[in-house]
């Protein structure tokens, strides 16, 4: 959790560094509803494991086209309370951020740790993403959707012979300035 911490400190100090010459609007933060999803697949049975919670996201854009987000989250699996899954993620997006609606591909990165508290077990994962949202951008308010982010699976894998895809997607309101 301290690199976590760390990052997202690094995150937003560079993000406020240049507020200075920044123009309104072009900072945001806000909330969001977030999940990720890890299938597994050894070639017999499929299993899906679902996690939801809450982030908290900050972003800056840096030109019409080009913006910086992240978002520091902490998930519950849906079928066993005691497992969380927290972390950080972090996107640079790629399409028209102004006024109105907006849509982007996005390239990151993202760091998770997963904590099982009734086997006292804890393991770390960390890797790129690709990803795909679209949003609604008011003067004071956005609307952002985040269809899906596909994230590299290798840590998630580990030494497992089955196939694993991992996704997370999210929905979020945040404040413009």
């Amino acid at each position: 959790m301290k690199k976590h911490m760390i990052a997202v400190s690094i995150l937003l100090a560079g993000l406020t560094s240049t507020q200075a010459v920044a123009e309104e609007g072009a900072f945001n933060i806000g909330l969001a509803s977030k999940s990720l999803v890890i299938v597994t697949d050894d070639g017999f049975a499929t299993n899906t494991f679902t996690w939801v919670g809450l982030a908290l996201s900050a972003g800056y854009d840096f030109t019409n086209y080009i913006s910086l987000n992240g978002a520091l989250y902490t998930l519950v699996e849906t079928a066993d309370t005691n497992s969380e899954m927290s972390g950080f993620d972090v996107d640079i997006r790629f399409g028209p951020n102004g006024l109105g609606f907006i849509y982007y591909g996005s390239l990151g990165y993202f760091s998770d740790t997963w904590n099982g508290s009734t086997l006292g077990v804890s393991q770390g994962y960390s890797g790129g993403s690709l990803g795909l949202g679209i949003g609604y951008n008011w003067e004071n308010v956005n609307l952002n959707w985040n269809m899906f982010t596909f994230r590299s699976a290798s840590d998630y894998q580990g030494s497992s012979t089955s196939d694993y895809t991992v996704g997370s997607s999210s929905l979020g309101i945040a404040y413009r300035f």
